[in-house]
């Protein structure tokens, strides 16, 4: 069969019948994997005008039609000439007669002009030889899924998070972030808000917590229990305490920003956080090392990839560490042991289908919150110091085990239709009996109570995302269009019992020994069960190659059901659905400029009833967002600068007439300007550096003194820059230096009364390669400075300085 980037239309209708009817009948089992795209047919000079390409490596049929596509040529070839083989990719400034041979390196294929900018494949006897060295930039191996970028860079030109699909950031009409595997080597970040910290409108909750992921973005609470984090794609975690990601496990993290429930359904207005995991690799990727650190840090861990047989038709991933470690807080550890695994088969061509599974086991305590007098209030006292435990040394742990089961199913039916299944189980333990110390007595030196909970969390999750992607071409307008369904299923129980305490804790001179009463079951906690179905449909117009267009359109329906555990009370079940839609548009100038602008709404149900009984309505979430990208041809820079309004309505207020009960009559604003760059100073200098100015309020409650403002633990000014500098350029080959500052604005308390001072902390590294050696030296809070992260039902220390020394070996 013949491959041509120009179908015509009956084959393309015959064709699309065909896959819809196999879709019916397989719907849980069929995916493609390679999104090739037409190719548009060009006049023959512009097959020698130089242009700058930023394909990734993939197998080949995928990448000669992305070509095809950009360069404008046509490019036909038999389906057998490039099934089984892999292309390098491209990356640097080409005519097509340099590029061509490129791609084709190490296949025994050549192309032959047929005139009028078209052309064939057809076998030769050598295999093809790279383009010449003058025309091409640095070699570099890809690491990254399918559709990404190199994980090698600090900055990334592509993502799925913003489209599904595999897009450039700059064609993306909404704010997108994204951190690669290459600046978490660098900075070493501890978790998910770490390594997040460098990024414009996102900050942490909760300062030393080891216990759980939570953000806040754009001046919205996010996390597992809102709807906010995903695992390659699909909804990951159930509540917030299934623990912290491993980021050792994960090629990048991606962030969309405001408003995002057209591909990703129920969550709060914020954004989408993505975690992408590591995929199997097609060369053989070898890496062990070992961490020593302050606090009695130590690690090793170990990342291994390649393909299984001859011909590649099998690859591997396999990614583990284990920590044993203390941290600033008395009595807290931070132990880990991580293991992750995926194994891929290219069943052909246009198949493959991978496996992935996943196990965590942490362990570590939850550092409770300190009262306002003493973190942020003067105390007669004094002030608490940051290494103080409130907990029961001993018996207090959180002891959580994770583990995740998944597959990616792809297939492609042809260069413009593909169909991808993607499934996922999820399943977290946790052991967590705790201690709750809260308020001052009279003297602000003892706690106003104490008491301890025996607690145990189970969860467990199932995910499915089936979609259709079709582009189509030929004219002024290129066609990407996506439709698709998705399903959630999530379960939680908290089994507790609280016992009383009659010591106070004395949090000047800590008490640890103190009787415990008997345990008295805790009944407030309900079993619940959500479940959602969304159906999507987006469409992706290239106008011209000059104007990007995104039109969308999603209605889900979402029910969650609540057993109570008292034997009394009967089970509740709750219904809503929603019609949510997104319009973007982005102009393509010839410099590189990318002006945009978009709409885009959020929904989250709302679970209980108003006085009267009526159930409460999903809280609708709206942004209104304008931005300009900067990406000059053949760099490495992205500048970005962005404004928006996110307005979140239906959120719930006190019902001034009928006490105890709630009223829907709230509303909540943030308006921001946001601004990020990541960009490289000639040949030595690495530069990301990003603003956020987050004016959040409330608009409408029944409160009065409520209206007008500023929402709790959301910064109006934040700030960071990281810097790299490579001192092979001055004489110290394989030695790099960086350092960074992290300005957080002063907040308010989210439920307490007081407010927590702007900080600056600061970041260093030191790296050093030599042959298959990498050793670095990281610190992070390199002047140990000690400061209040945020308070939010009480108040948190921020992390004090970490040191960690690190060997690596790859070979």
């Amino acid at each position: 069969m013949q491959h041509f980037s120009r179908a015509r239309r009956s084959t393309r209708q015959q064709l699309t019948r065909t896959v819809l009817a196999y879709a019916v009948g397989h719907v849980c089992a069929a995916t493609a994997l390679w999104l090739p795209v037409a190719a548009q047919a060009a006049d023959a000079p512009a097959a020698q005008a130089r242009k700058a390409y930023d394909i990734p490596a993939g197998p080949l049929e995928g990448v000669l039609n992305r070509f095809g596509r950009e360069s404008g040529i046509l490019l036909s070839f038999a389906s057998d000439l490039t099934a089984g083989l892999n292309s390098p990719g491209l990356r640097g400034s080409f005519t097509v007669p340099e590029a061509l041979p490129a791609l084709l390196q190490g296949a025994k294929l050549t192309a032959v002009s047929q005139g009028q900018g078209a052309y064939a494949l057809v076998r030769s006897s050598a295999p093809a030889a790279a383009a010449p060295v003058a025309a091409t930039l640095a070699a570099v191996t890809v690491k990254a899924v399918a559709g990404h970028d190199d994980a090698a860079v600090y900055g990334a030109k592509r993502s799925s998070v913003g489209s599904k699909t595999d897009t450039p950031i700059l064609e993306i009409p909404q704010s997108v972030s994204v951190v690669t595997a290459r600046q978490i080597e660098a900075t070493q970040p501890r978790n998910l808000a770490d390594a997040l910290a460098y990024s414009a409108g996102v900050v942490r909750t909760e300062g030393s917590d080891r216990t759980a992921d939570s953000f806040v973005i754009r001046g919205f609470q996010a996390g597992a229990n809102m709807g906010n984090l995903y695992r390659d794609g699909s909804k990951f975690m159930v509540n917030p305490y299934n623990g912290q990601q491993e980021l050792y496990g994960l090629e990048r993290i991606e962030v969309l920003k405001g408003a995002a429930s057209l591909l990703y359904g129920t969550a709060a207005p914020g954004g989408i956080i993505n975690t992408v995991s590591k995929q199997p690799t097609a060369e053989p990727l070898r890496e062990l090392g070992v961490e020593l650190g302050n606090y009695r840090r130590k690690q090793v861990k170990g990342d291994f990839g390649g393909p299984l047989n001859t011909d590649g038709s099998l690859s591997y991933r396999l990614t583990g560490l284990a920590r044993s470690s203390d941290t600033f807080v008395d009595h807290v550890p931070d132990d880990r042991q991580f293991l992750s695994g995926a194994i891929k088969w290219q069943i052909g061509a246009a198949t493959a289908l991978t496996l992935q599974a996943e196990h965590l086991h942490s362990r570590t305590n939850y550092v409770y919150g300190l009262p306002t007098a003493g973190s942020i209030l003067p105390n007669p006292n004094g002030k608490f110091p940051s290494n103080l435990y409130l907990g029961t040394p001993g018996r207090d742990k959180y002891d959580g085990k994770n583990a995740l089961l998944g597959y990616l199913f792809e297939h492609a039916f042809s260069a413009n239709l593909t169909l991808r299944h993607n499934a996922r189980a999820f399943r977290s333990e946790v052991a967590f009996p705790s201690t709750s110390v809260d308020g001052l007595d009279a003297n602000q030196a003892s706690s106003a109570s104490h008491g301890v909970q025996d607690r145990d969390d189970f969860s467990k999750a199932y995910t499915t995302d089936t979609s259709l992607v079709y582009t189509v071409g030929g004219g002024r307008v290129e066609h990407t269009l996506l439709a698709g369904v998705d399903t959630t299923y999530q379960y939680h129980r908290s089994i507790r019992a609280d016992r009383e305490v009659k010591q106070p804790f004395d949090y000047f001179k800590p008490n640890y020994v103190y009787e415990i009463g008997q345990a008295v079951p805790n009944l407030w906690n309900p079993v619940s069960v959500l479940r959602n179905v969304g159906v999507y449909v987006q469409d992706q117009m290239k106008i011209d190659r000059r104007w990007s267009l995104l039109l969308g359109a999603r209605h889900d329906r979402a029910s969650e059901r609540q057993i109570p555990v008292d034997g009394v009370s009967p089970n509740s079940k709750e219904s809503s659905s929603a019609t949510t839609g997104r319009a973007g548009l982005v102009y393509l100038a010839d410099n590189g400029l990318a002006p945009f602008v978009s709409f885009s709404q959020s929904f989250q149900p709302v679970s209980g009833v108003a006085f009267g009984g009526a159930r409460f309505k999903p809280s609708r979430g709206e942004q209104y967002e304008a931005g300009l990208r900067w990406q000059p041809a053949g760099t490495d820079t992205l500048l970005s600068a962005a404004v928006y309004q996110l307005t979140q309505q239906n959120v719930m207020a006190a019902d001034p007439k009928h006490q105890g009960f709630g009223v829907q009559t709230g509303e909540i604003r943030s308006r921001g300007l946001e601004l990020e760059a990541n960009t490289r100073i000639g040949k030595a200098f690495t530069v990301l550096a990003s603003y956020a100015y987050t004016n959040a309020s409330t608009t409408a409650d029944t409160d009065p003194a409520l209206v007008g403002q500023r929402r709790g633990a959301v910064p109006l000014h934040a700030a960071s820059v990281w810097g790299e500098a490579d001192l092979a350029n001055f004489g110290v080959a394989g030695m790099k230096l960086g350092g960074g500052l992290r300005y957080v604005g002063s907040t308010l308390g989210l439920f307490v009364d007081g407010k927590v001072p702007a900080y600056t902390v600061a970041d260093a590294m030191l790296s050093y390669e030599t042959g298959p050696w990498r050793y670095a030296l990281n610190l992070n809070n390199l002047g140990d400075k000690r400061y209040i992260a945020s308070c939010t039902y009480a108040c948190f220390f921020g992390e004090r300085r970490q040191v960690v020394a690190s060997a690596t070996y790859r070979w």
